[in-house]
């Protein structure tokens, strides 16, 4: 079975090679032949540049909490394929997902799937299967053609919005909003953010009034936030809620979650209080204690995320120094966001994931035009990095840049996701 494991992975994974093809043609018809799967459940959909996979696990939290059988759909996974579905707060074992593969590669063939189509049929038929009653979905890329966009949410959440993917949803925020609010349906309710920009909201506003989809802005000036406790504490709409992650920007996203149940007609606040305290979310701003550092995990990998980073760690740590390890994506604004870590970092480590995607450390280095006072630092892989990183005399160590970087990071670690 583990043999026939790896192979139908390694099968998935070279779709890849089919690059993204960027409609729902493919997708609809194979899901109609699988007797569309999608539709037998209820569903929330998120999407959004930053911030979308922690409103999706608080979303699921609060629904599971509510006795509800949960399914949650992200990507992509940070060590093991199978967290890309979890059922009840719980990664799928692999037969399950390998069952349902095996009963649909014939189809994924048929079609031409791409990897990421291929995986959103896979999921919509494995929770179909498992008999849930609600669906957290997020998107992989964009909105509007996403290949999660055939389905029919009882919600539509937009989270913050950046520039990033770039070569395929537009070189300006508002092309890439236009991206995202594609998944607005007709008549269902919409649920945003306080996103930087005010045209983004106006547009998302705009489209929302065509498809007389209700619409809700949370402002960041709506809520009050105490961070120095371990529980993150706020209060929103008469209520006091706590979160186990740290920032500002987790109660924005648990904010957004909130108020997705609430739109949905679901609120019950012993449900989403418990929700909230027990939601668990891997590697965003996620703080472990090994021997005598703070070790933050960050899976950011974006200039606007690069910045929240640098604000949560000033504000957490203040002029404790930093260790930074990163391995960054060529097709990132790499320059920008070195630039930003070497703002509050006093080391950087550079370093190159196990993937072709990867930048090489030694071009890395060339794109920062000012060093300021920051040492930089080159190492060959994951595990030599986060080494180098234990040996030196900072407190805080700080591993980011890249699901890839913090995957293989979490690996060397020994850290279950």
């Amino acid at each position: 079975m583990l043999k026939a494991a790896d192979e139908i992975r390694k099968h998935l994974f070279s779709l890849t090679a089919k690059g993204i093809k960027y409609d729902l043609e493919r997708i609809n018809k194979a899901a109609e032949k699988c007797g569309s799967p999608q539709n037998c459940y209820r569903l929330f959909h998120i999407a959004g540049t930053n911030g979308k996979g922690s409103t999706c696990y608080f979303l699921e939290s609060i629904l599971r909490a509510g006795g509800f059988k949960t399914g949650l759909f992200t990507s992509p996974h940070i060590v093991k394929f199978e967290e890309r579905f979890r059922i009840n707060g719980k990664d799928v074992r692999e037969k399950e997902w390998i069952d349902v593969y095996k009963d649909l590669h014939l189809i994924i063939d048929e079609f031409g799937l791409t990897f990421f189509e291929a995986i959103t049929l896979i999921a919509f038929e494995l929770f179909r299967r498992a008999g849930i009653d609600y669906l957290v979905c997020e998107t992989g890329l964009g909105g509007r053609l996403d290949a999660t966009n055939i389905i029919k949410p009882v919600v539509s959440v937009i989270t913050s919005i950046s520039v990033d993917h770039q070569e395929y949803l537009g070189n300006s925020i508002i092309d890439i909003a236009k991206e995202k609010a594609g998944i607005i349906k007709e008549n269902t309710p919409v649920i945003t953010g306080s996103n930087d920009n005010v045209e983004v909201i106006n547009l998302i506003k705009r489209v929302c009034l065509e498809k007389n989809a209700p619409f809700k802005v949370i402002y960041d000036d709506q809520y009050t936030a105490n961070n120095e406790k371990v529980f993150t504490e706020f209060k929103w709409g008469g209520f006091d809620y706590q979160i186990k992650a740290s920032g500002d920007f987790q109660v924005k996203n648990a904010l957004l979650a909130i108020e997705a149940v609430n739109q949905a007609s679901m609120f019950d606040y012993a449900s989403v209080y418990d929700g909230l305290k027990n939601t668990l979310i891997p590697a965003r701003f996620h703080q472990v204690k090994i021997d005598d550092k703070t070790v933050i995990f960050d899976v950011g990998h974006n200039c606007q995320a690069a910045t929240v980073l640098r604000k949560e760690i000033q504000s957490s740590f203040g002029n404790r120094r930093v260790c930074i390890v990163t391995g960054i994506m060529k097709d990132k604004d790499v320059a920008g966001i070195l630039q930003i870590y070497s703002g509050f970092a006093d080391h950087i480590i550079l370093t190159r994931p196990s993937t072709s995607r990867a930048e090489f450390p030694e071009k890395m280095i060339m794109m920062i035009k000012d060093k300021g006072s920051t040492r930089f630092s080159i190492k060959d892989t994951i595990p030599l990095a986060v080494a180098a990183s234990f040996e030196t005399a900072n407190d805080v160590v700080c591993i980011c840049g890249s699901f890839y970087t913090v995957g293989e990071a979490f690996e060397y670690l020994g850290i279950e996701t």
